[in-house]
């Protein structure tokens, strides 16, 4: 059973460098559901941080909802709004993007970004795309134009081309990649070079992020960036709407809110469709992305891994895993604890990846890590529940042997306790020794094999009779058996001390009747003679390494087995101390016997009592097993061994 138990305890162990490994191989192998799940991750992480302040340098001029309106109030009446004719109908006239750009340029603005595909001429006419050929003509190197690569899929296969803008100036690409779990954090220039790995594009164009940093004359990164930094959900940025330049009322109030800004011209309307899943709004503008991988260009914000290679991320995490798992689960035994050390693991843990993604924009694993951590809190708990049933089982089996079911039941109903049962404990008890008078001439009469079988039926007999009073038998040496009552569970001293009278007159009862049992088979009469002490001793396992003996030592118990052998003097078959009797005395009749030196204890006489019944019973049977046991001992001479 212990080794049952250990294998039980290493399976635990075991599991844990499981779950440690299966992370390793997870990381490791970049698999779409694991990086869904770590994507997942990280945006519970984003949202958890909140917004952070922007750069004060980005607007947004939004093609929204209202702009796209005002088409409708300029055919209701042309010559009341000749400023918006422009807007009359989508796709508007190039004029409108050329009207904003020269506003925005004579507010100030430092540059101006339109996230708007100008590939094909205008349907308005040559004139309407000199207008906007002319505005780029001045400021083109301030502008930068949206292009795009176009991957497109039809029954005759992929075609693939470059969609670029119509006009000369600065151009760059609007193209943005989503990961596995739909969101878009992957950073622009990391989704055109996959695009250009995956497809053969040859083209040179940065990113529109990048083109319009050049654009206001910012110098490049140093460092790129594996994802966008969010500085927060959907209307992080200030906004104003398209039309709002365009109107000559309206202008002069705004235009101090371009000056020395970045100006980003894109579609915000839910009509366009071009609102994206992002890891910290599910409904965010593509021109406000942009302006997130703008932003973190200009501040220098780069989110990438703690760790590049997913191999040595992979190896790193299931060492630091495996590392704080075992580490937890050889420290804490108990499940509460256990399961106490692995939830602060696991929120040290989210803490750590937190504090690195919001202050080092690192980003470490966190739903593997924190996975396997919990399986492995689990994987212990559910080994431990089937090791502690198993040990449950084991001392069941074990207290049954020397205490009675009910008490055994109450000893495993408080787990704390069972440790404290093996390394020794001080109890105020009663100990009882009780022993066969004369035991040695009957073996001798019987033989071996009948003489076995006697005593095993008188110490069943003796048995039931002190389990009965909630007694813990401690052994057997011989025909003799020792008793305590009160460890390792006590009900008071009074009642202990009680218990075991109660269990002596019970045995006396019960040994009356079976000598009349075994005269019936012609087998010798048996008679015994019970002593009992109440004091301080110590119960606990005595004993070597290879073999332990859970027993009670002291002086208590020196002092029940010298009066067990006074009975053979005083001629009586129950004695008890005077510190039993102080406990009982309310209880029982007795008989005092006076005081006696025991051997060992010639400095201290002991005063002893017999024990006739308990009050309000019969004294008849005590009279009539005092006058057996004197005929009994008288047919045999007297010796110092009997």
């Amino acid at each position: 059973m212990v080794k049952t138990n250990r294998r039980i305890f290493q399976l635990g162990h075991g599991l844990m460098v499981s779950w440690a490994v299966f992370g390793a191989i997870a990381l490791a192998s970049q698999h779409p559901w694991i990086v869904l799940i770590e994507g997942q991750a990280q945006s519970f992480l984003l949202r958890l941080r909140g917004p952070v302040p922007i750069p004060e340098e980005i607007v947004i001029l939004g093609i929204d909802e209202y702009s796209l309106s005002q088409g409708d109030l300029y055919r209701a009446d042309p010559e009341r709004y000749p400023f918006l004719a422009p807007l009359a109908i989508w796709p508007w006239q190039r004029q409108a993007y050329a009207q904003a750009i020269e506003q925005l340029m004579a507010a100030g603005a430092k540059a101006v970004a339109i996230d708007v595909l100008l590939v094909d001429p205008s349907g308005y006419g040559p004139a309407d795309d000199d207008a906007l050929a002319a505005t780029l003509a001045r400021w083109g190197d301030r502008v930068a134009l949206a292009a795009a690569y176009d991957v497109s899929i039809s029954d005759f296969g992929l075609f693939t081309s470059l969609l670029q803008p119509i006009y000369s100036g600065r151009a760059g690409l609007i193209n943005l990649e989503a990961d596995v779990d739909g969101k878009y954090r992957a950073s622009p220039d990391r989704g055109i070079e996959t695009l250009r790995q995956t497809h053969g594009f040859t083209d040179d164009l940065p990113s529109l992020a990048l083109a319009t940093l050049a654009a206001a004359d910012y110098p490049s990164p140093d460092r790129q960036s594996q994802e966008i930094f969010f500085y927060g959900p959907a209307g992080t940025f200030p906004t104003v709407s398209f039309v709002q330049v365009l109107d000559p009322d309206n202008w002069p109030l705004i235009a101090d809110q371009f000056k020395d800004k970045i100006v980003l011209i894109g579609p915000m309307a839910d009509s366009f469709q071009d609102h994206k899943r992002t890891p910290t709004d599910n409904n965010m503008p593509g021109v406000e992305i942009h302006a997130h991988a703008l932003a973190s260009l200009m501040e220098g914000r780069t989110v990438n891994a703690a760790i590049a290679n997913p191999t040595a991320q992979g190896l790193l995490t299931a060492i630091a895993i495996g590392a704080v798992g075992l580490g937890l689960g050889y420290r804490f035994t108990q499940p509460v604890p256990r399961l106490a050390g692995f939830a602060g693991a696991i929120t040290a843990w989210g803490a750590l990846a937190y504090l690195l993604m919001v202050h080092r924009d690192r980003l470490m694993p966190v739903a593997i890590p924190v996975a396997c951590l919990g399986m492995g809190a689990v994987s212990y708990v559910a080994t431990g529940a089937v090791s502690n049933r198993l040990e449950e089982q084991r001392l069941r089996r074990t207290l049954e042997r020397y205490v009675a079911p009910s008490v055994a039941q109450e000893i495993l109903s408080q787990p704390e306790d069972f440790t404290s049962l093996t390394v020794g404990q001080k109890f105020q008890a009663a100990v009882l020794f009780s022993d066969i008078r004369g035991f040695s001439r009957i073996s001798y009469q019987l033989g071996a094999i009948e003489t076995v079988s006697l005593l095993n039926t008188y110490l069943d007999v003796m048995v039931d009779a002190i389990l009965a009073y909630r007694g813990t038998i401690d052994k057997f040496i011989g025909d003799a058996v020792m008793a305590e009552f009160g460890a390792p569970k006590s009900l008071g001293p009074e009642q202990d001390a009680l218990g075991a009278v109660s269990a002596a007159l019970a045995m006396r009862e019960a040994l009356t009747t079976l000598r009349v049992t075994l005269k019936a088979k012609g087998l010798p009469p048996l008679y015994n003679g019970i002593g009992i002490s109440y004091g301080e001793l110590v119960v606990g396992n005595v004993g070597s390494v290879q073999r332990l003996e859970y027993t009670a030592i002291g002086d208590t118990v020196n002092v029940a087995s010298r009066i067990e052998g006074l009975t053979k003097m005083i001629g009586t078959d129950l004695l008890i101390t005077q510190p039993c009797y102080d406990l009982v005395k309310d209880h029982i009749i007795t008989i005092d016997h006076g005081t006696h030196v025991l051997a060992g204890r010639e400095h201290e006489a002991v005063q002893v009592f017999g024990v006739v019944a308990l009050k309000g019973e019969s004294d008849q049977l005590y009279h009539q097993v005092q006058k057996d046991l004197v005929e009994h001992l008288g047919q045999f001479p007297r010796s110092p061994k009997n």
